[in-house]
């Protein structure tokens, strides 16, 4: 049986209430999803993601009946959604409201599901399946997927991704909580701990922020934990790198190795998956698509493009770190010495408009990485730049960063800060005092197909990969 998942937009969620809840009787509505299948490396079962890409509110009219209880509506506006659903390999989903409760489809949901899915199997030449879905007063959802065999399948996760990262599973709200996570239950309370414990999480680059951002996020609760990085560890890596030793450095071990085994042996349970490769290698792609959130370690150009594209195709918000440590040239001080955490999802500026992707170093690295003897014939000629001096790093600045990102991941999941506390980018001036913190808002810039138009909201699986070419 595949893995069934749902994700949307914080936007999706709030179109969905106010069309679905014009008054106290049943109303429905229709989705357009992007999809994703992909291996899921920690359970080895297929994921079936579907992606919100766009809410069609179906007019009165269309409607023949409608009480508190149930609603009887033509059938046309699912059909026309069907139509440019499959010309575009899409999925549609059927959603309806009860406004009086239960989030639960009833007896008489099973029947209309069912009859309506019939007819439009028997007309479709593909069995990619499509969905069907209820919202209650409070605007929470459930959702089930119909195939070709009318069998409905539970959605195992719905994700909703806005200021506040919500995650609904089944078991939600049951369980307890291991006895070695009191002290920070104690502090939250279990819901986010649990939320943790269902969460797939990637780190991408295993350096400094990102083996620090590693020993975090095993220790809060996190239970499947996906590292990416090509590089080793050599006798520079020991001054920032957790858990990195001289024997390591002699060996010149896989840093993906060297942060797994560290992590399992704190003895935490925890179901660690290692890929020792750039964040474009294929080899990657099932591991980074199952990923429900992931912090972007890395201080490439090509990785954070990546990230940024694959944060609007997939709805994977992204958490991006970075340090940057300019001594003056004469001394006496520093130009630079800032610490920066960055949200990367639809709705926020993108990092190309950030200014945080530089499209000249992108193609020096792609030039050094794919094929290094025209690299040293174009940087030879003076058509790229040449390999920049590695970047001053010092292990508490890149640990306090990562802390940053951890910590909004948490703001993200209980609002520890607040309603209003979550911040899209935030800098720290790591010599200054405290208060010295900054929010800055950043903006889309015009004609940007990622954040300002919005092109690839929810695309999902597209060749080639996140329309980028190699």
């Amino acid at each position: 049986m595949n893995r069934l998942t749902l994700s949307l937009l914080e936007e999706h969620r709030a179109t969905l209430r106010r069309s679905l809840f014009r008054d106290d009787r049943e109303y429905g509505a229709l989705l357009l999803c992007g999809r994703s299948r992909h291996l899921d490396p920690w359970s080895h079962e297929v994921e079936e993601r579907f992606l919100v890409r766009e809410v069609i509110e179906v007019e009165e009219e269309h409607f023949l009946e409608r009480t508190r209880t149930s609603m009887m509506w033509s059938t046309t506006p699912f059909f026309n959604a069907l139509k440019r659903a499959e010309a575009k390999g899409m999925a549609v989903a059927v959603i309806h409201s009860h406004p009086d409760g239960p989030l639960e489809f009833s007896p008489r949901d099973d029947i209309a599901d069912e009859d309506l899915f019939t007819i439009a199997f028997n007309r479709l030449d593909s069995d990619r399946p499509h969905l069907s879905l209820i919202m209650d007063g409070r605007g929470d959802l459930v959702a089930r997927v119909y195939g070709p065999d009318l069998k409905p399948q539970p959605v195992s996760m719905i994700r909703i991704v806005g200021d506040r990262w919500a995650f609904r599973y089944p078991s939600r709200g049951r369980g307890e909580v291991i006895e070695e996570l009191d002290r920070q239950v104690r502090a939250f309370g279990a819901a986010s701990t649990r939320d943790l414990a269902q969460l797939r999480v990637g780190i991408v680059g295993c350096g400094g922020t990102g083996s620090a951002v590693a020993a975090m996020l095993a220790r809060i609760g996190v239970r499947r934990l996906a590292v990416f990085d090509a590089d080793h560890v050599d006798s520079t890596t020991l001054n920032r790198m957790h858990f990195s030793t001289r024997a390591d450095a002699n060996l010149s071990r896989p840093k993906v190795d060297v942060i797994a085994e560290a992590i399992a042996s704190i003895g935490l349970p925890i179901s660690i998956v290692r890929y020792p490769y750039f964040i474009s290698d294929e080899r990657c792609r099932d591991a980074l698509c199952s990923c429900d959130v992931v912090f972007g370690c890395t201080d490439d150009h090509l990785g954070r493009n990546l990230l940024n594209h694959f944060a609007h195709f997939y709805f994977v918000p992204i958490i991006d770190l970075g340090v940057l440590i300019e001594p003056k040239e004469l001394g006496d001080g520093y130009d630079v010495f800032d610490g920066r955490v960055t949200v990367i999802q639809p709705g926020y500026p993108c990092q190309i408009c950030r200014g945080l992707i530089d499209p000249e170093e992108m193609t020096a690295e792609g030039l050094r990485r794919n094929d290094p003897v025209l690299y040293r014939q174009r940087r030879q000629a003076g058509y790229v730049r040449g390999a920049p001096d590695p970047s001053p790093v010092v292990v508490t600045f890149t640990t306090e960063v990562a802390a940053m990102a951890v910590n909004e991941l948490f703001q993200r999941l209980n609002e520890f800060r607040g309603a209003v506390g979550h911040c899209s980018e935030h800098i720290r001036r790591l010599d200054e005092v405290k208060d010295a913190d900054t929010v800055p808002g950043g903006d889309s810039k015009s004609g940007c197909d990622l954040c300002y138009e919005r092109k690839y909201d929810g695309r999902g699986d597209v060749e080639p990969f996140l329309n980028l070419t190699p």
